[in-house]
């Protein structure tokens, strides 16, 4: 059997194959909250007052049925803990603590035309299908809030936008051993069908 056919043969067994991904969610630990140090944060707090207009936490599906779906699930914490995410947003493993408050690491900031012209084509789409909240009322970050730079490749004159979370410097303080999730991969899909 050729290299690049391994593992992608299945057989029509009934062998009952269930997600690894699914059985994760059995023994996971429940997803973490931000740390109380950030909920009491004066500042913090501020900033997010501030912004409570502006930026919002929507998913496409209803989390009160998918949350009925769930009642008998053997792990409650767990599913508790993805609930607020959906209803509140996730919290991304992070301490809370941001060497260089105001600096971003990195220049990708993209500076080409095209450049320029793909990525605002691109946030428009989003803002128009409510992917994204609307713009920020002051151009000015507040503490605690974070950029990403964005930039563009592109592939058959198509552009692939790009957005550069290691240069905000949030996933710095996200501990390796925290960020950890077991997805389900192709030979995994293979088996379920």
């Amino acid at each position: 059997m050729p290299k690049f056919r391994r593992g992608y043969l299945w057989s029509s067994s009934t062998q009952n194959n269930i997600s690894p991904a699914a059985l994760y969610t059995e023994s996971a630990p429940p997803l973490p909250s931000p740390p109380a140090h950030l909920i009491n944060d004066p500042v913090m707090q501020a900033s997010l007052r501030a912004m409570k207009d502006h930026i919002k936490v929507e998913t496409p599906f209803n989390v009160d049925r998918f949350e009925n779906l769930l009642v008998d699930h053997p792990n409650q914490p767990f599913v508790h803990s993805v609930m607020t995410g959906l209803r509140e947003g996730f919290w991304p493993f992070h301490a809370g603590e941001y060497k260089d408050e105001l600096q971003v690491k990195g220049e990708n900031f993209a500076t080409d035309p095209a450049d320029l012209a793909a990525i605002r084509a691109y946030r428009d789409k989003e803002i128009s299908v409510a992917h994204w909240s609307g713009p920020l009322p002051d151009t000015e970050l507040l503490p605690g809030m974070r950029k990403s730079p964005m930039f563009v490749v592109w592939q058959k004159e198509k552009p692939r936008v790009i957005t550069d979370h290691k240069s905000s410097g949030l996933n710095d303080g996200i501990p390796k051993a925290e960020g950890h999730v077991r997805y389900d991969d192709m030979h995994d899909f293979g088996q379920a069908l």
